[in-house]
């Protein structure tokens, strides 16, 4: 049972670390309204007044995220108007095309930004908004958190 007690603790630090990594990342905005970082999945409320729409985030033709900014202040119909709410579609849960703004803006994914995320800026209402769509790659942590296990299950099995 004493040869278990490390693996246990390497478990226990394990699972702490990997529910404070998983922890949703939060959108949010400069003061002045110049710039905003957004993350999938989230929503956000201004500090002004931004033009309604739809930034459609692509890797080639495939749309993986939707920028979405509300026309909660003045709709002048076909998704267009004026807000001061937005929300960050990610992939899984993208809207129908259908429901894409009059006036929706298609760019290209960006660059490796920071924590596994690209970041995609997105020039609009004066404001630069970083948007940061997940990356496939393996998180860091992960990799360490299975080889600190897998040393620990080896060096326990040879005791």
């Amino acid at each position: 049972m004493n040869r278990l007690k490390p693996l246990f603790g390497c478990l226990v630090v394990s699972a702490f670390l990997s529910v404070a990594a998983n922890a949703a990342p939060v959108s949010s905005c400069a003061p002045d309204f110049s710039s905003c970082t957004l993350y999938p999945d989230t929503a956000i409320s201004f500090p002004g007044l931004a033009i309604s729409g739809d930034v459609l985030v692509q890797v080639g033709p495939t749309t993986i995220a939707d920028f979405r900014i509300d026309n909660d202040f003045i709709d002048t119909g076909g998704g267009t108007g004026i807000g001061d709410r937005a929300f960050f579609y990610g992939e899984l849960d993208l809207p129908l095309p259908i429901t894409y703004s009059a006036n929706a803006v298609f760019i290209q994914r960006g660059t490796t930004g920071p924590f596994g995320y690209y970041d995609t800026v997105y020039n609009g209402n004066g404001t630069l908004y970083n948007l940061l769509t997940p990356s496939p790659e393996p998180a860091p942590l992960a990799l360490v958190t299975t080889g600190a296990l897998l040393l620990a299950f080896s060096r326990s099995r040879k005791a």
